[in-house]
């Protein structure tokens, strides 16, 4: 299962440097995740772990952001989700790039936020 979504870096997502906050990045990963693990589970998830995030090169003011989402394991309760996000600069021929990549875990849950099984 696979979710995924774009995203315009805008000046109030980055530091006085241009470059994007790494929270920004994080949590863009995190709700695209969790959207892939919802369609997965059919159920709420919330989020448990976040395994490994590595920033490979900086995003800017201005970048085009794809995050891609793709369920990797499925437990009893649990999904296994990796993120990778790409930047791409308008104008610039090759400027499409994968600029941070991440693991991230969600359990499913009920609607009294208790883990349930996933199907």
């Amino acid at each position: 299962m696979e979710a995924r979504t774009l995203e315009l870096v805008f000046p109030e997502h980055t530091n006085p440097m241009g470059a994007a906050f790494g929270g920004f990045v994080l949590g863009l990963m995190d709700k695209v995740g969790s959207y892939a693990a919802a369609r997965r589970a059919r159920k709420p998830v919330v989020t448990v772990a976040v395994s490994s995030v590595e920033f490979k090169v900086p995003i800017r003011t201005g970048d085009l952001l794809e995050v891609v989402a793709r369920v990797v394991r499925v437990g009893r309760t649990s999904l296994t989700v990796e993120v990778e996000v790409y930047k791409e600069r308008f104008g610039e021929e090759d400027g499409r790039m994968l600029a941070t990549t991440g693991v991230l875990t969600y359990v499913a849950v009920n609607e009294k936020g208790q883990p349930v099984p996933v199907d």
